[in-house]
This record gives C-alpha cells, sequence and structure tokens, in this order.
C-alpha cells in the first residue's frame, strides 16, 4: 500500500520539519511491513517535502499510525507544516490529512 504526503512547512519551522524528518526515518525503516520509505524535496518549491511510503499491506500502515512513532509523525507534520496532504493508493487524487487521522481511529474506508 502505497502513502504519500505532502507537506508544506510553516516559513519559521523549514529546518524544525526537515529534521525531524529525517530523525524518525531510522525509527519508521524498522517497523514491520515497511517496504520503502524516501523523503524529497519539491523541484518547484523548496519548502515542500514529499515523503513516499510502501507498506506491505493497510494494517502494517494502520499499526504505525497508531503507535508512538506514528503520533511523532502525525504530530510533526500538524505543528510544523503550513498545509498536507496524502495519498493513499497509487489511483487517487492528494487530499487533506483527515484519512491518515481516520486510519488512526479505524473509521477509514479505502
Amino acid at each position: 500500500m502505497e502513502l504519500t504526503i505532502e507537506v508544506k512547512a510553516k516559513r519559521t519551522s523549514f529546518q524544525e520539519l526537515y529534521q525531524t524528518l529525517l530523525a524518525l526515518v531510522p525509527v519508521i525503516r524498522k517497523k514491520k511491513g515497511l517496504q520503502k520509505i524516501s523523503i524529497n524535496r519539491d523541484t518547484n518549491d523548496d519548502d515542500v517535502f514529499l515523503v513516499f511510503f510502501e507498506w506491505e499491506d493497510q494494517e502494517s500502515l494502520v499499526h504505525y499510525l497508531r503507535s508512538n512513532d506514528g503520533s511523532a509523525l502525525l504530530g510533526a507534520i500538524e505543528v510544523l507544516s503550513e498545509k498536507t496532504k496524502v495519498k493513499i493508493g497509487d489511483n487517487e487524487p492528494m487530499v487533506g490529512i483527515l484519512p491518515l487521522q481516520k486510519m488512526r481511529e479505524g473509521t477509514y474506508r479505502h
């Protein structure tokens, strides 16, 4: 299951968001069911990061989102970003962060 998170950093929080994402990557890489993670900067907007995950299945992603590490990622995004969009799956449109919150709560329907 693919997950793409597009995060536009607040002007005053760019460096903090970048450092937080980099610090979380080694921890996320150890999560069961994670097949791939990458962080890239948008070539058109230096304040935007694209975080791409590939999970074995939706259950692995939900387990991560409900963990303390998943909470840390979502919390950092909430506090340090100006705008966030997510895409779950490869044929879905980019939308707000609500689908990830619904996954955490167990109310997400794909």
